[in-house]
C-alpha cells in the first residue's frame, strides 16, 4: 500500500513539474511585431525585382561581351555563343540569377533556348 502512495505521490511531482516548465515557456514575451510602411505590399521579392526592371539603370555581370547578340532569337544561337552564355551561367551565384536575368532584358538579350532547359 505504501508503494502505491510514493508512486502517486511521485507522478503528481513529475505532472507538476512538466507543467511549470510548460507554462514557463509559454510565458517568455514575444518579440513584437513591427507594422509594415503604408506603401509596402508584403510582396518584397516581386516588388524589388519589378522595380529593378523599371529602372533603366543597366546591371553588368562581367558579360559585356554578349551585348553583341542584342536581337538573336533564342533558338538562332551557334554552339560557341551557346557555350559562352553557358560560362557566365555557371560562375554566376544563385541569387543572383534573376538579376542577371532582368539585365539580359534590358539590354534586348535573349536567352538561349538549350540553356533554359538545362536550368530546369
Amino acid at each position: 500500500m505504501i508503494y502505491i502512495i510514493i508512486g502517486i505521490i511521485g507522478l503528481l511531482l513529475v505532472v507538476a513539474l512538466f507543467t511549470y516548465l510548460s507554462s514557463r515557456k509559454q510565458s517568455e514575451p514575444e518579440p513584437p511585431v513591427e507594422a509594415p510602411a503604408a506603401e509596402c505590399c508584403g510582396a518584397h521579392a516581386i516588388c524589388e525585382k519589378g522595380l529593378k526592371r523599371m529602372d533603366e539603370k543597366i546591371e553588368y555581370f562581367d558579360d559585356e561581351e554578349l551585348d553583341a547578340f542584342r536581337g538573336i532569337a533564342s533558338n538562332d544561337y551557334t554552339d560557341e555563343q551557346i557555350d559562352q552564355f553557358r560560362e557566365i551561367l555557371y560562375t554566376i551565384r544563385p541569387e543572383e540569377l534573376s538579376d542577371w536575368f532582368i539585365s539580359l532584358e534590358k539590354r534586348h538579350i535573349e536567352f538561349p533556348d538549350i540553356l533554359k532547359q538545362e536550368l530546369l
